[in-house]
């Protein structure tokens, strides 16, 4: 296999994990620090051609044979990325595809012997090129099935003779159709027809999206963002890959391309950003489907008064990209942002924005100043039109960009209770998937609470109070679900309290409230995980009445430095229990853990050798920073071990600093690593006094069974630590 000396650009990033830093909380309504991700249903075809065609073909309606392992047609999701210059397959896709199977023309299937370098918001991959097929799109509103997923072959545009690559397996991107395809294309995005369904256990969000010739106009949208294509020649001609000159096959010219079907370019947008008397006026940044979030440049963010190495950021999130996920990336919030439109301008306050260098599409030996992401544009209908102008008159390549299509939903009850469903108890009819839905207590001196009992649907929720005695409560029952086609936001004085039930939303974000009980989450959008992020607020299992449970997530989930996550343990005499959060995905763990005691009559005090599994997860990174556990006697301690895929709370021996049951050489070396951070000399005294001491484990006590309890009783130390484990006696 031949690596290409060709390096592409692939631009895709979203937030997936962070945590809110310093300072007052910042309420996530208004525009959310991750937007809108548009998914496409795609299918291939054995369309290509062998007689020195290189440049892709567009075609509507499937007119080839459709691909798929076994002989069977296969459809797949993919994410609509303005952002990548070629589209691109997962390891998994390829294989679904049958990509690797012999079919008429290609008797050794579409694989191809080159690879290539893409590169992108957080670094670089080497991927397989594949040769020329067809590749045909249309948005998720054209599905005939979704188990599994079907499409109207009738409604599918496409591009024959047009190679793609294949992604290694350890990547976390998905599949994606770039700008080679988009370019050729007006794109209709319509918010205003959200797509929520199902789809191998995930559920999909994302408008419908429909392709369009180009130059066809704004679908009845009048704003206009004019569009710059640069550099313009790209734009000029159908995209094209390139052919293998040092091992060419004259029978066979399509076989192993050394470069895909590429557009290398961008579509970039004129803005005006102001922040702390700072201005960046008539700046082109680049416009990038595949962003869910705004970015600015290190330079831009130096120009506007944010030093990101020198100024401690509003918040700081990862995000995903062509090189794997890049943790701790500062964010903080703009005070303004403008697009510059014909018809009217759109600007946004108090805009959440990350600082990261990203090559410049156009030219990418330098940085772009920024980009603008979908959560700008999100909840409006948007038309992608890259129409060169050539002369021949008529609008400019153009971003058509309508007024919100979402609407406002109020609580307006001032009872202490009240139903979701009743439509008395808002500023008009209950909640649809358009619905921004505010819950803010509207009692004066008084809690409230809202119940979801059964099946809801909004677009974004949010939930906050006023103070103490004015807070607001959103309790999801048993066999319920609320499911949201963007996010959940818990703000000051705001709870969401899961009875049994469950929470489907593309993001749950903690923001100074309190998340609390029993019951599930499930995040992300389709193949693209979500996450739960406690930013600034407490996350605790279990509900009032000391009844310890489990929050299962699936998706990520993100303790952030100011967040508390809140877990009880009970000691009685019928068994051992514990609240457990239970993660399918990654953990990133900061801020502070606080475990209390649960007791039935008299306390049962904890056993040597007892562990107990706090948090699961496909991976654990990061520690948190604060512990504050219940006192032990004085011949015990506590010990916080980190697992690769789990956290675990041990009863152990003092001096046992890397909780393995036994005081040994191995302690030394982990006090040495963590003396002046989390140990002192009073604890080589320990170990030196249990030298030699090996206690039996007691098996980890498993996931609890709801279990009601009855006093809660408590005394906690406190210990600063930046260390794999920690001990407190």
């Amino acid at each position: 296999m031949t690596k290409s000396r060709w390096k592409l650009a692939l631009r895709a990033c979203w937030v997936v994990a962070g945590g809110l830093l310093g300072g007052e909380p910042a309420l996530a309504t208004g525009i959310p620090i991750g937007g809108f991700l548009p998914l496409v249903g795609i299918g291939l075809t054995d369309e290509f051609d062998d007689d020195f065609n290189f440049f892709a073909v567009p075609s509507s309606g499937v007119s080839g044979n459709l691909l798929g392992a076994g002989g069977v047609p296969r459809y797949d999701v993919a994410l609509l990325d303005t952002g990548a210059a070629v589209s691109l397959l997962t390891r998994q896709a390829y294989l679904d595809f049958g990509l690797n199977a012999a079919s008429p023309g290609e008797p050794d299937g579409y694989f191809g012997t080159e690879t290539i370098a893409i590169g992108g918001a957080t670094g670089t991959l080497t991927a397989s090129i594949n040769d020329p097929l067809g590749l045909y799109v249309n948005g998720l509103q054209g599905r005939t099935s979704a188990s599994p997923l079907a499409m109207n072959n009738a409604l599918l545009e496409g591009q024959t003779n047009t190679s793609t690559i294949t992604l290694p397996a350890e990547s976390e991107l998905p599949n994606v159709v770039g700008l080679s395809f988009a370019s050729q294309y007006a794109t209709f995005i319509r918010a205003d027809q959200p797509q929520l369904f199902s789809l191998g256990g995930k559920t999909v969000r994302t408008p419908s999206i429909e392709f369009k010739e180009r130059g066809s106009g704004g679908q009845g949208i009048v704003r206009r963002a004019p569009l710059a294509l640069n550099p313009g020649a790209s734009f000029q001609q159908p995209p094209a890959y390139i052919l293998n000159i040092e091992d060419f096959d004259l029978d066979n010219p399509q076989e192993n391309p050394s470069v895909p079907t590429i557009l290398q370019g961008g579509l970039f947008l004129n803005v005006n950003v102001a922040n702390n008397g700072s201005q960046l006026n008539n700046s082109q940044f680049f416009f990038d489907t595949g962003a869910d979030v705004t970015v600015l440049s290190e330079l831009s963010a130096l120009q506007l008064g944010y030093d990101p190495v020198l100024d401690t950021p509003d918040f700081t999130v990862a995000v995903i990209g062509s090189g794997g996920t890049k943790l701790d990336v500062p964010g903080f919030f703009l005070d303004s942002f403008t697009i510059q439109a014909v018809g009217g301008s759109v600007t946004a306050a108090n805009v959440p924005v990350i600082v990261l260098d990203v090559a410049d599409p156009s030219n990418p030996a330098n940085i772009v100043p920024g980009i603008v992401g979908t959560n700008l544009l999100s909840g409006r209908n948007l038309v992608i039109d890259p129409n060169p102008s050539l002369g021949g008159g008529g609008a400019s390549p153009s971003l058509y960009i309508s007024d919100p299509v979402t609407v406002q939903r109020n609580w307006t009850a001032t009872a202490s209770t009240g139903a979701w469903t009743d439509a008395g108890n808002w500023n008009g009819p209950a909640p649809t998937v358009l619905s921004i839905v505010h819950l803010r207590n509207v009692a004066s001196l008084s809690n409230q609470s809202v119940t979801v009992s059964g099946d809801a649907t909004a677009w974004e929720v949010n939930i906050s109070g006023d103070a103490v005695r004015d807070e607001m409560k959103l309790r999801v029952e048993s066999g319920a679900k609320l499911t949201t086609f963007s996010g959940v936001n818990v703000e000051p004085f705001g709870t969401l309290r899961l009875e049994g039930g469950a929470v489907d939303a593309q993001y749950v974000e903690i923001l100074g409230g309190a998340l609390e009980g029993v019951g599930s989450f499930f995040t992300g959008s389709g193949p693209i995980p979500g996450q739960v992020e406690n930013r600034s607020g407490r996350v605790s299992p279990g509900l009032p009445g000391d009844i310890v449970g489990t929050l299962d997530i699936s998706g990520r989930f993100a303790n952030g430095s100011d967040g508390v996550l809140w877990m009880h343990l009970g000691f009685t005499s019928s068994g051992v229990i514990t609240d457990r959060i239970v993660v399918d995905g990654a953990v990133s763990l900061g801020g502070t853990l606080e475990v209390g005691m649960l007791a039935s009559g008299a306390p049962i005090a904890p056993q040597l050798g007892q562990s107990f599994s706090l948090i699961t997860g496909s991976a654990i990174v990061g520690e948190f920073a604060t512990l504050l556990l219940p006192a032990l006697a004085g011949d015990k301690m506590w010990q916080l071990t980190y697992g690769e895929t789990e956290v675990q709370l041990k009863v152990t021996v003092p001096g046992d600093f890397n909780g393995d049951f036994s005081v040994d050489g191995d302690d030394l070396e982990a006090w040495r690593a963590g003396f002046g951070t989390r140990f002192s000399g009073a604890n080589l005294l320990d170990w030196q006094r249990n030298l030699g001491v090996s206690i039996g484990a007691i098996a980890a006590v498993p996931e609890p069974a709801t279990a009601l309890m009855l006093a809660l009783g408590m005394g906690v130390v406190a210990r600063r630590r930046s260390g794999r484990s920690l001990s407190g006696g």
